[in-house]
């Protein structure tokens, strides 16, 4: 009797799960903060809804005109005055929300997304199971810049259109003040989206080299503001901006674009800044003083504004993406 011996059998290894299932992973671990979450946004975006309604209602009702001012507007100043009081406190408080949400979505990357699983240890039981630390953070990176990409888009849209109503037309800031459209920049159009983009990789970064959540949140909220400070200051360079000449400083007061620099042209034809004139002494007294020919400002007028935005983007986007790939490089680094 023969006896037929059976090979065993193959085991098959358990297969790595990839960066959408620890997507769904991370989002369950964090379900209650995203419907939170998800209910703060659309209070947010209704709320914008609403507004630009309200905006457009109130100026068709009582008829406030583009170039009006307290004394002009339909004979009553009043009723400018309510406006600015109500609709544009509205106005001004949702700027500001999008303007902060850059360093909030950064902060929260930072600390409870990252930095509370090193700091707990947490993290351990995905690399147990499989999932390769490289994968896990992919994971960590890609679940909140899928969301931010398209919440923050949606918003940054809704605010948009809410400014277009007092913002949207040459000079700006006829209705509302502090509308003005350089200084609502980082409200408007793409500037929130990349930054809060830019948000994310900050804080992923800071909470792999931190690896403790309060310290790594602290940590983040700075970046931001370097960030931001940063491309505040690289504004004025991103587009040519328009020089404006006059022999008489009074020509270039009144000028409702945004001047970032006022000065002279001295004698050979260079810039003298903001000279110093001395107390009481008349503008035609200083330019003879200094052997000027007259005054000039550097400015950018509202017609800059989307180039402006979109040059501004691309320079963002360029460092979200090195600050993400540096994370992924100290993680390759790190955690092998």
């Amino acid at each position: 009797m023969t006896v037929t011996s059976i090979p065993p059998a193959r085991t098959v290894p358990p297969r790595a799960p990839g960066v959408r299932a620890l997507a769904r992973l991370v989002a369950r671990q964090h379900r209650t903060t995203a419907w939170i979450l998800l209910a703060l946004f659309l209070a947010f975006a209704g709320s914008l809804v609403w507004l630009h309604g309200a905006l457009g209602d109130f100026i068709d009702t009582h008829r406030l005109l583009a170039g009006c001012d307290a004394v002009e507007c339909d004979g009553s100043s009043a009723k400018l005055a309510d406006f600015r009081s109500s609709y544009g406190d509205y106005l001004h408080i949702a700027g500001l929300l999008l303007e902060f949400l850059p360093a909030l979505i950064a902060a929260f990357v930072a600390g409870p997304m990252v930095a509370r699983e090193l700091e707990s240890g947490t993290y351990k039981v995905a690399w147990t199971q499989s999932a390769s630390p490289m994968r896990w953070f992919a994971a960590k990176l890609a679940l909140p810049a899928v969301v931010v990409l398209a919440g923050v888009s949606v918003l940054s849209a809704l605010y948009t259109w809410c400014w277009r109503v007092v913002g949207d037309r040459e000079g700006g800031d006829l209705l509302l003040p502090g509308q003005v459209w350089h200084q609502s920049f980082d409200m408007l159009g793409p500037a929130p989206v990349v930054l809060a983009l830019a948000g994310v990789a900050v804080g992923a970064l800071a909470g792999l080299l931190v690896k403790r959540t309060l310290p790594a949140m602290i940590v983040a909220l700075a970046a931001v503001g370097v960030v931001s400070t940063a491309t505040g200051a690289l504004r004025q360079h991103l587009v040519t901006p328009v020089t404006t000449m006059s022999a008489d400083m009074q020509g270039l007061l009144g000028n409702r674009t945004w001047w970032f620099e006022r000065g002279m042209v001295g004698p050979n034809g260079g810039h003298i800044v903001e000279p110093d004139c001395g107390v009481g002494v008349s503008p035609a007294q200083c330019l003879v003083d200094h052997g000027a020919s007259g005054w000039y400002t550097e400015s950018h007028p509202y017609a800059h504004l989307w180039p402006m935005q979109w040059v501004q983007a691309g320079v963002v986007t360029v460092l979200a993406v090195l600050l993400a790939a540096g994370a992924l490089w100290w993680m390759r680094r790190t955690h092998r």
